[in-house]
């Protein structure tokens, strides 16, 4: 085996299927995965051939035979782990939110550093094949000077109730996704943020959000999200994308009209994007993510996408949303 090998932190839904990507990876080895429930990490090592299982993410770092960490377990101890992992000279791919703090992302710019260890952030949207079209056509002047840009991500309500995702504001978990699509197709930086929230499922959460941000070069970037779409839904995300230029326009919408299933009690759409089946094995953005951070560590550089650098940009511009939100006022970056 060439490739990486691959130990799994956190085995929750993601880990679960990060681990069984792995496993299915011609790129990489499965080498060993990590959950403080013992039968729980058992479990998912017989499911996914890992030979090893943890139930301590620093016994995991020590491991001589794992070359890199995926970092798939609750927020709030995602820096704890990458330290752990980088202290060890491990790479390191981190499911999003990265950190909570510009100060915890500052460390670990400064741990990756100096043991000489790559760091991957998940910005998984990178790796649609929309969106990655969109990024080449807006890069190679196709569309003209961008005017604006416009990103609607309405989710299934029951996330609401995701007890990991809780404690923090949607437009940072999983919002981030969004920000940082905005950032990587908009090429410029964020000089002002606006927003504008509701609180309707709980009064203590913002559940509806609407964002401005206005980049240096002047181009104009919309954010909707919130979290009302019903239980019978066609997918368990209601997606637009819209980039708007002085010569083209490019959008695409999910669910589409390529893909339905029509039952006596719902219709259903198939998910293209995060995960599918092709010949019993995974595809989708999330493979196609997991690939390139393998091909990268195999060969010794540092991946170009999802740095800690462009994580910090997009966590610094999410701060200053969830500021705006609180004072109903614009902020400047």
């Amino acid at each position: 085996m060439s490739g990486p090998r691959i130990g799994v932190v956190g085995l929750g839904r993601f880990g679960d299927i990060h681990s069984r990507i792995w496993n299915e990876m011609p790129q990489a080895e499965l080498v060993a995965v990590c959950s403080r429930d013992a039968d729980r990490a058992r479990a998912v090592a017989e499911a996914h051939g890992a030979p090893k299982w943890y139930t301590d993410y620093e016994d995991m770092a020590r491991d001589p035979d794992i070359d890199a960490i995926d970092i798939c377990n609750e927020l709030a101890r995602h820096t704890e782990v990458g330290l752990a992992a980088l202290s060890e000279g491990k790479h390191v791919l981190c499911e999003i939110l990265h950190a909570l703090t510009l100060e915890e992302t500052s460390q670990l710019m400064a741990s990756a550093q100096e043991h000489h260890a790559h760091y991957m952030v998940g910005f998984i949207e990178r790796f649609d094949v929309r969106r990655a079209l969109a990024k080449q056509k807006i890069d190679a002047g196709e569309l003209g000077s961008l005017v604006s840009m416009y990103v609607r991500r309405n989710v299934w309500r029951g996330f609401l109730d995701v007890p990991r995702d809780q404690p923090y504001p949607l437009i940072l978990q999983p919002g981030i996704l969004s920000i940082d699509q905005l950032l990587w197709l908009g090429g410029s930086r964020v000089r002002e943020v606006y927003a504008r929230t509701r609180s309707l499922s709980n009064p203590a959460k913002a559940d509806a959000w609407w964002i401005m941000l206005t980049f240096e070069n002047g181009l104009v970037g919309v954010i909707e999200q919130s979290w009302f779409m019903p239980d019978i839904r066609l997918l368990w995300c209601d997606v637009h994308f819209e980039a708007v230029g002085t010569q083209a326009t490019y959008q695409f919408h999910e669910p589409n009209d390529s893909n339905w299933l029509w039952t006596p009690e719902v219709t259903r759409h198939s998910d293209f994007y995060l995960l599918s089946e092709l010949h019993g094995r995974a595809t989708g953005a999330l493979a196609n993510q997991l690939a390139y951070f393998a091909e990268h560590i195999a060969a010794g550089q540092t991946p170009a996408i999802g740095t800690l650098a462009e994580a910090y940009e997009a966590l610094r511009v999410g701060l200053a949303i969830t500021e705006s939100a609180a004072c109903g006022r614009a902020i400047q970056l």
